[in-house]
């Protein structure tokens, strides 16, 4: 393979690995097997996520209210604390109406058998 010494670096920057490996003159299922074998998939994934979290920050810093959200989503917090999401809202409704329909009928056949 003709993958140069940086090779490593400029795999883990690289916004096309296609055009990488045209420009190595290597098949892009070669390049994929090797920088898996080495580990510089792993590194180029992490390497992506940090500059977007980058970007992220300083949308954030800009009060951008979209760059936020997506910073929030991006460190697992995608609620205010203390409020639920709206399916656990619904699933509490729908188990509330429930018991209330229970007990009707509970109470209307008890009435019925006086």
């Amino acid at each position: 393979m003709s993958i140069p010494k940086d090779g490593k670096q400029k795999y883990k920057e690289a916004y096309s690995h296609n055009l990488l490996a045209k420009d190595w003159d290597i098949s892009l299922a070669a390049l994929d097997s090797y920088a898996t074998e080495q580990g510089w998939d792993k590194e180029h994934k992490l390497y992506w996520q940090d500059v977007a979290l980058e970007v992220l920050k300083k949308g954030t810093e800009e009060h951008n209210l979209v760059a936020t959200k997506e910073l929030l989503r991006a460190v697992g917090i995608t609620r205010p604390v203390g409020r639920p999401s709206k399916s656990e809202v619904q699933k509490h409704l729908a188990i509330e109406a429930h018991i209330a329909n229970e007990f009707a009928e509970d109470v209307a056949r008890l009435k019925a058998v006086k």
